[in-house]
């Protein structure tokens, strides 16, 4: 008999009594329904895991998610996944006419269809370090966009893209990006690749390039894996994901902040990726805005000039 657990146990926070009496009743195909973020792939979906398979070893996982999100799921070892390319993040999810269309309830033994992380898996923080499987096959992707790189690379997530999603400001403003590289294009062999999913703004300096839009996921790491030596980007996907990679590549990491109290920071362990620095940068009254460009510019000369 097909059972939506979460359903039954919505006002609870369930997720072990869920998973025991799958076990017992030997139930081991399982399916969640995701539409939400790509950082809570790191940050939430690769604790799931775990937990279930503390319970069931043997459990076969599957997602069923948007296209764009394909790729971060081949970092989650052991995931499998379904993607619907008319899905779109912040619209309704019709679960039902899901469950039908894809027959899925022929399929799986234990549906999820609203797994919330921040719940179910408040255990973990402070606890588990997420590990993203790296392949050696992805780091070829770089090679589409760059010959052998040379000088200093910085990777910029400019734009988280989900500020309609939050109750504060998760994005750095673009006035205070447009100084940063007009301060940088000043030096030598300084090149900034930009990353993001559209380009809405213009940055018309001959040190930047605009990638924004151009790459996969898996390129995108890929490029920061083998080319950046540093990354700066605002508590988002990018960030969760790059921090979590599980393969030793040297970088230094800074990042910028809003709600200190999310992300990586509140996952509170560090980066299983031990050539990996770490700089995080607060905004004052937890204002990201309130970071000064001068407060990044100094940081970047430090490292620039060591």
């Amino acid at each position: 008999m097909k059972r939506l657990f979460n359903k039954i146990f919505s006002k609870k926070n369930e997720l072990d009594k869920i998973l025991e009496k799958a076990r017992n009743d030997n139930l081991k195909r399982f399916l969640v329904i995701w539409n939400r973020g790509l950082g809570d792939i790191a940050l939430g979906l690769y604790a799931f895991m775990l937990r279930v398979r503390s319970f069931i070893p043997d459990a076969e996982i599957t997602f069923i998610t948007r296209k764009e999100l394909e790729e971060a799921f081949l970092l989650l070892e052991g995931a499998m996944v379904i993607t619907v390319p008319w899905w779109e993040r912040g619209r309704p999810v019709n679960i039902e006419r899901v469950v039908e269309d894809f027959n899925l309830a022929s399929k799986f033994d234990v549906i999820f269809d609203n797994l919330n992380p921040t719940k179910w898996l408040v255990w973990q923080i402070g606890k588990v370090t997420p590990r993203l499987k790296w392949k050696a096959e992805y780091d070829r992707h770089w090679r589409r966009f760059f010959n052998e790189p040379s000088g200093i690379y910085i990777g910029v997530h400019l734009n988280t893209e989900t500020q309609q999603f939050y109750g504060y400001r998760k994005d750095w403003p673009v006035e205070n990006w447009k100084r940063l590289f007009e301060s940088l294009s000043n030096k030598p062999d300084i090149r900034i690749i930009l990353f993001g999913l559209n380009k809405k703004e213009p940055f018309n300096l001959p040190s930047v390039i605009d990638l924004r839009g151009e790459t996969t996921l898996l390129e995108m790491l890929s490029i920061i894996k083998n080319c950046c030596n540093i990354l700066i980007a605002p508590d988002g996907g990018v960030l969760s994901i790059t921090y979590y990679l599980n393969i030793y590549f040297p970088i230094t990491v800074i990042s910028l902040w809003g709600d200190p109290n999310q992300g990586v920071l509140k996952q509170a362990v560090p980066s299983p990726n031990s050539g990996l620095k770490h700089i995080p940068i607060i905004g004052s009254n937890r204002d990201i805005t309130k970071i000064k460009v001068e407060e990044v510019m100094d940081i970047l000369e430090g490292i620039i000039n060591r």
